[in-house]
């Protein structure tokens, strides 16, 4: 029973029925504070204002400017139940999208109220290890040729080149910007130097002897890979913010889910397609 209590599924699930309890109270709230033609600013409601004041202009506000906070307040909750009187609120998208957004982000902040054990994290990290897996790492030497310097049988003079590198001969690489040799870097360094996807190549070679061509976003080079590491999943104490990042934004993506689902089921959805032309 205690291991149960501890499952932060059970978690989201009694926070999905603590939402719907919350939006109840809201709701009755929502109705009494809109009944007749009495506006009610409590003492909570100002100290609110006078703290939002503050965190704004870095200092309390003075007796004349709280008087006008209270004022602005009182004029915005008139032109708030005019509107809603006229039902200025009705298929207005914006409206729509904007109350949407505001119940999202309060269910996501109560999922977010769940924080997972090390256990818990252990676990994410072990079933969903290629999210984090480290880049592998390539030691290599290349050798660049501009295709626009050897225009006649440019493949006749590549094949010569390479079987000069394999000879252990020295070949001499056009002028470029690029370092001729590159010691453990990652696939990311790779690719930010010689376009992306160059890296993908690299893994279809052979290591220890001259291949190519292979073509970047420079030109086309002769490679010779000396070795490849394939990356690896850091332990969790290294990375335990990113997993807990994930974790906390996959249980976020599942409570809302499960909201949706429970919010359908409290209405009857009826929906009148168009009829095919």
């Amino acid at each position: 029973m205690t291991r149960i209590l501890k499952e932060p599924l059970l978690h989201f699930l009694l926070i999905g029925a603590g939402l719907f309890v919350i939006f109840g109270l809201v709701k009755s709230d929502d109705e009494v504070r809109g009944s007749g033609d009495t506006i009610v600013v409590s003492p909570s409601r100002i100290e609110q204002l006078a703290k939002n004041f503050a965190k704004t202009w870095q200092r309390p506000p003075n007796e004349q400017e709280l008087k006008g906070l209270v004022d602005d307040f009182v004029l915005e909750e008139i032109y708030y139940r005019q509107a809603i009187e006229m039902g200025i609120d009705r298929d207005d998208l914006i409206i729509r999208r904007r109350l949407r957004q505001k119940v999202e982000i309060f269910t996501d902040d109560m999922a977010g109220l769940v924080e997972p054990s090390d256990a818990d994290l252990g676990k994410y990290l072990e079933d969903n290890a290629d999210k984090f897996l480290g880049s592998s790492t390539y030691t290599f030497r290349h050798i660049y040729f501009n295709p626009k310097k050897h225009p006649d049988d440019f493949k006749t003079f590549l094949d010569a080149q390479l079987k000069a590198l394999n000879a252990g001969q020295d070949v001499r690489s056009d002028s470029g910007l690029i370092r001729a040799d590159f010691q453990a870097e990652s696939t990311r360094v790779i690719d930010n130097t010689f376009g992306k996807g160059f890296a993908i190549q690299l893994d279809e070679l052979e290591t220890g002897s001259w291949t190519g061509p292979v073509e970047s976003g420079l030109g086309i080079h002769l490679v010779r890979v000396d070795s490849r590491e394939p990356g690896a999943v850091p332990p969790l104490d290294q990375i335990k913010s990113v997993v807990e990042r994930e974790w906390a934004n996959e249980r976020r993506i599942e409570v809302r889910e499960k909201m949706n689902e429970q919010l359908r089921g409290e209405y009857e959805i009826v929906i009148e397609w168009p009829e095919e032309k």
